[in-house]
């Protein structure tokens, strides 16, 4: 066993304790009762002792808990029996390829809509798709980097998606009772009247909600997927190489229901039976991705990764003249930064070794050493 006991350890004695809690762990009174069948009377130090003596446990445990330093949703280690896998994976392949046919079935045609019902013509149509092409991706860094340095990857979901979903709803409404009229024009042969600007005006506001929604949405939906996976565990490794085939497939599936069925009602001038199926597929992505809450896994956010790069360049650029050390020690040191807490170690690699004096301590400074790896 390295390192001790990590967690909630399996072990095989004959008290009807069935899981020891380690000291370290933030409440191991209330881990053990809500997931252990046993529990430890205080004043058991018979027991205790027996536990802690490595004789009494299985050379081959498996930990209970994930090692990859991810929690639940109360901030407690995860447990691998009630939290992620392919039982929350499911929900969120299934949440992303509804929105992503939600997507689809707005920005395909778009072009088309612009020209039929507001009367654009096709050098302004594509000028005005291409803002709004170019606007999802910038949301798309944006949602990004909320998600890794402050909200998290969940609460980024859940907050785009509502958005989203807002935005496609009010697209909608938009569309039916504004915009389409008379009702099931914008055909090939059935003219729209010309459109009022408060329906003009809801229009780019519903779909710059919905740039906004899905751009910040996408890039955190794969990781928050893959994170529900120990990449510890040999099996559950092999899982989230599986997890991000199936993400391409709902990717795929989502695209292909939306490019065939949903176009072809929109061509033929049902807008808004289009723009409200739209508005369903993602308002039931957003409900099975919160139905999953209670047993997703979480990392914890690690703020701003820009300010940490600057000061390892900084360093390196001041250090410039240092002799670099050799030996493992310059990379891997023990103990955590508390200002990346929950964050993984990575290995040391030779490309750009340059930033390795960054992690050099210099005559004069050592006072001021900190534990960590430069890179």
């Amino acid at each position: 066993m390295t390192g001790g006991l990590a967690g909630v350890v399996e072990v095989q004695v004959l008290a009807p304790v069935s899981f020891l809690t380690c000291l370290s762990s933030p409440s191991p009174e209330k881990l053990l009762r809500g997931r252990t069948g046993g529990f430890i009377k205080e004043g058991s130090e018979n027991s205790l002792n027996k536990l802690m003596d490595p004789t009494t446990v299985d050379s081959k445990w498996t930990s209970p808990i994930t090692e990859d330093g991810s929690m639940d949703r109360r901030g407690n280690p995860a447990v691998k029996t009630t939290t992620g896998r392919w039982r929350s994976a499911i929900l969120l392949l299934a949440n992303y390829g509804l929105a992503t046919c939600a997507f689809f079935g707005v920005g395909v045609n778009l072009v088309v809509f612009l020209r039929r019902v507001l009367h654009q013509g096709n050098a302004e149509a594509a000028n005005n798709i291409s803002k709004w092409t170019g606007t999802v991706y910038i949301f798309s860094l944006i949602g990004a980097f909320l998600s890794d340095s402050y909200w998290g990857r969940y609460v980024t979901c859940a907050i785009f998606q509502i958005v989203y979903v807002t935005g496609l709803v009010i697209l909608s409404l938009a569309s039916w009772f504004l915009l389409v009229k008379p009702s099931g024009c914008g055909g090939v042969k059935a003219h729209c009247d010309k459109p009022s600007a408060p329906g003009v005006t809801l229009f780019y506001l519903s779909t710059y909600m919905i740039a906004f929604g899905n751009g910040g949405y996408q890039p955190s939906i794969a990781t928050f997927g893959s994170d529900q996976f120990d990449e510890t565990d040999p099996k559950e490794a092999r899982s989230k190489v599986a997890f991000f085939s199936y993400f391409y497939l709902a990717l795929n599936v989502g695209s292909l229901f939306s490019n065939t069925v949903l176009v072809y009602y929109e061509d033929s001038g049902r807008w808004v039976m289009g723009f409200w199926v739209s508005a369903a597929a993602a308002a039931l992505a957003l409900v099975l991705f919160l139905l999953g809450t209670p047993n997703y896994r979480h990392f914890k956010p690690s703020g701003n990764p820009l300010t940490r790069v600057a000061q390892v360049f900084v360093a390196a650029f001041r250090k410039w003249h240092a002799e670099v050390p050799r030996g493992e020690l310059l990379h891997e040191v023990e103990g955590e930064d508390p200002k990346i807490s929950g964050i993984r170690k990575i290995l040391h690699s030779d490309e750009l070794r340059f930033l390795d004096k960054a992690a050099t301590v210099t005559e004069g400074r050592r006072w001021r050493a900190r534990g960590g790896s430069a890179r």
